[in-house]
């Protein structure tokens, strides 16, 4: 007798256990479905859909998606494979101008603090793994490379400001053996809560200033994700 009551009493943890598990799951996956970022939220959103005239469209072009699959605009291994981070909602923009120089904004939405902190992680552990890498493109010289440098920085729960090179050995005078930087990109990522804010630019896009645009455009982005329902409620 008292060993049938053992047994169901096991029966009945395991069967509670069963539905809160079903329960916990249920809601995740309610969570995914019903968490939406609202249009027009991202910084560079009316911008990037606004009319542009005939002019204007022959200099830049822009680009918005929701799509969960969009890498993020820092990826220093180069990875082609699709996320499997966990994201329940992003957007990414992406402006191009005929210079050429590119930048592009991001937010991306996790079910919690703690997947989002993982991905920052990620990201973080990415740039010291590939710090140095073939360059990204054909190289028109020999030796040519790629090398990415990171550093903390003071905005919300984390933030990492990370710096692309692209060198090249002159072939030319004066620079005729030299190595020097041929191109490079800029790179600030935050955490807020469940949310990963990102800025990418070329070094190009606003000269001197885009590390300093790009920082600002992410501590006003960091706040601004307050707004969206539970994101800040949740600590890492």
């Amino acid at each position: 007798m008292i060993e049938m009551t053992g047994k169901r009493a096991m029966i009945s943890i395991i069967a509670t256990a069963v539905m809160v598990a079903s329960a916990v799951g249920a809601a995740s996956t309610a969570q995914a479905e019903t968490v939406k970022i609202p249009k027009g939220f991202l910084l560079t959103e009316a911008e990037a859909t606004k009319p542009l005239t005939e002019d204007q469209a022959a200099d830049e072009w822009w680009t918005v998606s929701d799509k969960l699959t969009k890498p993020f605009g820092l990826n220093p291994c180069r990875s082609k494979e699709k996320p499997r981070d966990g994201r329940i909602a992003m957007r990414t923009i992406t402006e191009g101008t005929s210079a050429p120089s590119y930048a592009t904004e991001q937010l991306v939405l996790y079910p919690s603090a703690k997947n989002a902190g993982a991905a920052f992680r990620k990201l973080r552990a990415d740039v010291k793994k590939c710090a140095k890498a073939k360059a990204p493109q054909p190289a028109t010289v020999a030796g040519s490379f790629h090398r990415y440098t990171g550093k903390k920085v003071n905005i919300a729960d984390e933030a990492l400001l990370v710096k692309g090179s692209s060198y090249e050995r002159g072939t030319e005078e004066p620079l005729k053996g030299e190595l020097y930087i041929s191109s490079g990109e800029r790179y600030v990522v935050v955490r807020r809560g469940s949310a990963l804010v990102l800025y990418t630019a070329d070094s190009y896009w606003a000269g001197e200033d885009t590390t300093k645009i790009l920082t600002n455009r992410a501590k006003k982005m960091a706040k601004k994700v307050c707004d969206l329902p539970g994101v800040c409620t949740q600590r890492g």
